[in-house]
């Protein structure tokens, strides 16, 4: 099979005019690479984007097994800085909130090259979307905070803390993506590619310092491949010292109200889950300056698969590998729309109630319509689509201006507004504005 696959990875990197990109797989204990580009596209870093939260829950859940952490205890105890937060996040959000992606934080504020303690002030004066742990709703703000808890826990910065406690260890030599200020010295990285009708146009991506534990790390496919191994269920002695059985559990167990709809079939404490209850592949996908990032893991098999690209059409390369995969009977758990067990809520708001603007931090979508047609909805990049809505607010939206695989989302009840709803779409709650 491994051979058969890199036949398949060289065959649509070709065929998706993909410059370069790299392949790592393990089944059991042997590891196959592939790599295009020529040969400096082996040693090459690419960004990990979002797949860089698995490193920081990692590192949060060593310490919570040192005792420097705790899961269930309210921010507040960390410091000031959370305990002051005028909207709660101190008394209310956990740990196991912010890894699980239910702590009702907003996805991303309006200024992110705020210093990290701007950062954590300013995510505690935006209003909660919904109680936390009532639902699921993806926060790069909320890793964020994971770091700046490290960083309280260790006296390091976020960078130095998953060097030491995490990637050396693994023998992994990260590059960090650069901040807005001067370079990151370190080993080359990937530019990216954003494809357009007019051809692939260099991306340059910068990661603001607070959101680093976010997005910030790059590295190789073999790098993922060696992080993989450590959440294995045959993990040697040295994996089991960096982060013990109740650690590797906990990130991979479902978390209580994490419903990802449309993303994947559950999320643990920075794994995602796909597939079946029992028998889940784990991992990740991420997308950032006109690259792509995506993990599998599957950890009772000892399998894994890790694919990076520089250029947005690694998400076509992804989506046809998996295809491909899946159609020889490896289900490794891509996401398109429909993929997640359905939750609809029964009781949601009526359709003449979800005309108007929806928000969550910086994301503004627009819904218009829906007497007598269906709704439209508009996301803050000026893509549209259409709404198909059954009778318990889950939808499909199809993309009405260029060809591209549907979404899938549901409209929820509130949980404090009589008669109000939530929005979940991509993975996000959004609140409707009230004029």
């Amino acid at each position: 099979m491994s051979q058969e696959l890199v036949a398949q990875f060289h065959r649509m990197t070709a065929e998706f005019g993909i410059p370069r990109a790299q392949l790592a797989l393990l089944d059991g204990t042997a590891v196959e690479v592939a790599h295009t580009g020529g040969p400096e596209a082996a040693a090459l870093r690419f960004p990990f984007a979002s797949v860089t939260k698995l490193f920081t829950a990692t590192v949060a859940l060593q310490l919570v097994g040192d005792g420097d952490l705790a899961l269930d205890v309210a921010l507040g105890r960390y410091g000031d800085e959370f305990a002051a937060a005028p909207n709660g996040l101190g008394a209310e959000v956990t740990l196991r909130h912010l890894l699980s992606h239910t702590s009702g934080l907003v996805c991303d504020l309006d200024d992110e090259d705020r210093s990290v303690h701007g950062f954590v002030a300013a995510a505690g004066e935006r209003d909660l979307l919904f109680p936390p742990g009532g639902a699921f709703s993806y926060s790069n703000a909320g890793f964020a905070l994971v770091g700046r808890l490290i960083e309280s826990a260790t006296g390091m910065a976020w960078r130095e803390a998953v060097e030491t406690f995490l990637l050396h260890p693994l023998g992994i030599t990260p590059a960090h993506l650069p901040g807005p200020g001067p370079s990151v010295p370190g080993p080359a990285v990937a530019q990216g590619h954003a494809v357009t009708a007019a051809g692939a146009v260099p991306v340059q991506v910068r990661v603001p310092a607070a959101l680093a534990p976010a997005a910030a790390l790059a590295g190789t496919a073999e790098d993922l491949v060696a992080f993989a191994r450590l959440h294995l269920d045959a993990r040697d002695v040295a994996h089991g010292a960096l982060l013990d059985d109740d650690g590797v559990t906990a990130m991979r167990r479902p978390a209580p109200g994490a419903e990802p709809y449309g993303l994947a079939d559950g999320w643990g404490l920075g794994w995602a889950r796909y597939g079946s209850a029992e028998r889940p592949w784990i991992g990740l996908d991420a997308t950032g300056g006109g690259t792509t990032c995506n993990l599998r893991v599957h950890p009772q098999d000892g399998a894994a698969l890790a694919l990076l690209t520089d250029s947005t059409a690694g998400l076509a390369l992804w989506r046809g590998l998996t295809d491909w995969l899946r159609a020889r009977g490896t289900d490794v758990g891509a996401a398109p729309a429909g993929r997640s067990r359905p939750h609809p809520a029964p009781g949601s708001a009526p359709a003449a109630d979800r005309a108007g603007t929806w928000a969550n931090g910086t994301m503004k979508y627009r819904i218009t319509g829906g007497t007598g047609a269906p709704p439209h909805l508009e996301d803050d990049t000026g893509a549209r689509y259409r709404l198909d809505v059954d009778d318990h607010g889950a939808f499909t939206a199809h993309r009405v201006d260029v060809p591209e695989a549907p979404y899938a989302g549901r409209f929820l009840p509130h949980p404090e507004i009589e008669h109000g709803c939530l929005m979940q779409f991509a993975g996000r709650v959004l609140r409707k504005e009230v004029p």
